[in-house]
């Protein structure tokens, strides 16, 4: 769907590629008939695409990540178009150098949320998840997981931190705009689109790359577009 001429994952291309600290943009989807027009797009932006299995997320992230010589993994996820190049280079910090298996953005949707009260949650939908090629690879070892509609895609790894070195951005600091766990931005009905479409046509011609604190503003300043968060 198009946002001011542009696809809605154009958009993401252009605030994912102002990061300083990623090497290469991969579009990685299936190899379904339905997903022919991602690719078409990703050659018409100059980035590339790998295609792969519709419900084995991991394997296709995994498989990519192979097939581009690619080490670590910054997994972004299509419905997010507004994550920022910012927060993504703090991640990739964090998760440099702590050394960590696996960095993220803290959100309610993690074990971690449930036992320490105290951590400062994201909200959700601008989710940034960093993992080594090696964790990836894991997947295998956990068949459970694999199809299951209650786990994420990365759940193996976040769920045994006795086996993988977690790390956690916390929504403080200069985050601390962000400490708002019950908002979301994931683009998952018409009217989480209608919210994103009206943040990109007022922010967008002001500035390309937008911040996230001016996403924040402009939903205090137009109340109305808490609304159109979250499901139908």
């Amino acid at each position: 769907m198009r946002i001011s001429g542009k696809h809605m994952i154009e958009h993401m291309v252009e605030r994912v590629r102002a990061s300083r600290m990623i090497d290469k943009v991969v579009i990685t989807t299936s190899t379904e008939a339905s997903d022919d027009p991602l690719e078409e797009l990703a050659n018409k932006l100059n980035v590339e695409c790998y295609r792969g299995s519709l419900e084995n997320v991991m394997e296709r992230v995994s498989r990519a990540s192979q097939v581009q010589d690619c080490s670590t993994i910054i997994e972004l996820l299509g419905d997010n178009p507004l994550v920022h190049c910012d927060l993504i280079d703090d991640v990739i910090r964090l998760y440099i150098d702590g050394k960590y298996d696996y960095t993220t953005t803290v959100t309610n949707e993690y074990p971690i949320a449930k036992t320490n009260h105290g951590i400062k949650l994201f909200s959700l939908g601008v989710r940034v998840q960093i993992y080594s090629r090696e964790a990836a690879e894991k997947y295998v070892d956990y068949p459970e997981y694999v199809n299951n509609e209650d786990k994420g895609t990365t759940a193996y790894i976040y769920e045994h931190p006795e086996f993988f070195k977690l790390g956690y951005i916390e929504a403080k600091g200069k985050w601390s705009f962000m400490n708002k766990p019950d908002l979301t931005f994931a683009v998952n009905y018409q009217k989480n689109f209608d919210l994103v479409q009206t943040l990109f046509e007022k922010q967008y011609p002001l500035d390309s790359n937008f911040s996230l604190e001016r996403v924040y503003e402009q939903l205090d300043e137009e109340k109305h577009l808490y609304q159109l968060m979250g499901n139908e």
